[in-house]
């Protein structure tokens, strides 16, 4: 008799402990979904010539030049100037990068080269390489300046631009949004740029890329100036220089900087085959040696 109460009261106990609120064991569901995948990068834009002829023939004209092909002469104002009129410095994630404000800026100041003919003032060759500023950089005293690379110019310490090329500011003015401000006019930076220092911050940069097919598209090594080095700008700014990263753009448009992000169009500029109609202005002139050059403002 004993044993069998006690069994019931065994079963008696085992059922309250189970229905006891705090014996209740849960079993948590641990299962982490998977994080999501990252955002699959921007397709490369991919164009030839042709894209230079056609955006930028409303703001300027193209002319057949000898020994070079078409270059195009700007609509600019009189005393236009390459990398110092209507534009200014940010510090990109692939050194001094020049934003400008002007309409075709995405093409002009990161292809080709820029040189000074009489007659016809500033015209650009374009290029197949893409550079945050094709220029050289330099120092004299408490000024920093930069010039444009003409073509066929090899870039390296040796190389010094003509007088009129160079553009001297200030050295605690470089990041100015308003920069071209503070520029040193080039009647009175004669001493300046006898006195000046190349500075000799060249970078080989070669990014690789996936095209719309996943096949990796290499471009070619681009040698280029990244400028002062951001800790001296800071030094002598005595500010933080905040650093953009460069994003890419899916049609030509202006520069646009978005707080630590700088929107540009730079598509890869891809080599015609020979087999294949070459690209060209729908309209050029023929150059003319002593050719006034046209009084614009647009």
């Amino acid at each position: 008799m004993k044993p069998f109460i006690y069994l019931c009261l065994c079963i008696f106990a085992t059922l309250m402990f189970a229905c006891t609120p705090g014996a209740v064991v849960v079993h948590e569901n641990t299962y982490q979904p998977p994080p999501p995948p990252p955002p699959s990068p921007a397709p490369v834009q991919e164009a030839t010539y042709q894209v230079f002829y056609d955006e930028l023939s409303p703001y300027g004209r193209w002319i057949d030049y000898p020994g070079y092909g078409y270059v195009w002469a700007p609509n600019a104002e009189p005393d236009f100037q390459p990398y110092s009129s209507n534009g200014h410095w940010v510090y990109s994630d692939e050194g001094w990068t020049w934003v400008s404000n002007y309409q075709w800026g995405w093409a002009a100041f990161h292809y080709g080269r820029w040189f000074f003919e009489e007659g016809y003032g500033w015209l650009w060759l374009p290029g197949r390489e893409w550079a945050p500023a094709w220029v050289t950089w330099g120092q004299s005293g408490n000024y920093y300046g930069w010039a444009p690379l003409a073509p066929r110019v090899e870039l390296n310490e040796r190389y010094t631009p003509p007088p009129h090329y160079w553009t001297f500011v200030p050295q605690e003015h470089i990041t100015k949004l308003n920069v071209h401000d503070y520029v040193i006019n080039r009647t009175n930076n004669v001493t300046i740029v006898k006195n000046v220092t190349i500075i000799n911050n060249i970078t080989n940069n070669k990014t690789v890329v996936n095209n719309n097919t996943n096949v990796t598209n290499n471009r070619t090594t681009v040698v280029y100036n990244k400028g002062p080095h951001i800790n001296e700008v800071e030094k002598v700014t005595n500010t933080h220089v905040q650093v953009v990263n460069i994003n890419e753009n899916n049609k030509p448009t202006p520069t646009v900087v978005n707080k630590n992000k700088l929107v540009i169009y730079r598509p890869v500029i891809k080599e015609e085959p020979q087999a294949q109609k070459k690209s060209a202005p729908r309209q050029a002139e023929q150059y003319k040696p002593g050719t006034p050059k046209p009084q614009t403002n647009n």
